[in-house]
């Protein structure tokens, strides 16, 4: 398993329990995706609460699914955030191109 760099920017809701936050997951391009799910799928350690001072970096669980360069030689991945705990942005998408320094392996992980 890898993970890739995210932002959790705000608590959203209580409900459905244990809550609900969102995560800013910026790609390659500098194009963010906001990505919506518990709490415990982005953070182990019970920082994400109610009453955080967000924004707080998190790892978000993800797999490496491709390597390629961009045009101005930068090295990029693709992940997918679908494994292991099914994390998809507002839009349905599970895949995303990313700069190969945002992520990291599990050995890695903050």
């Amino acid at each position: 398993m890898a993970f890739v760099t995210g932002r959790a920017v705000r608590w959203v809701s209580d409900e459905p329990f244990p809550g609900w936050v969102e995560v800013l997951l910026t790609d390659a391009h500098g194009a963010e995706w906001s990505l919506f799910d518990k709490p415990t799928a982005f953070d182990d350690e019970g920082r994400l609460r109610g009453n955080t001072a967000y924004p707080v970096d998190v790892d978000v669980a993800c797999e490496v699914v491709g390597r390629g360069q961009l045009a101005d030689g930068t090295e990029v991945l693709t992940v997918s955030t679908r494994l292991p705990f099914g994390i998809e942005a507002a839009d349905g998408r599970t895949e995303f191109l990313v700069d190969v320094d945002q992520v990291r392996d599990l050995d890695q992980a903050r």
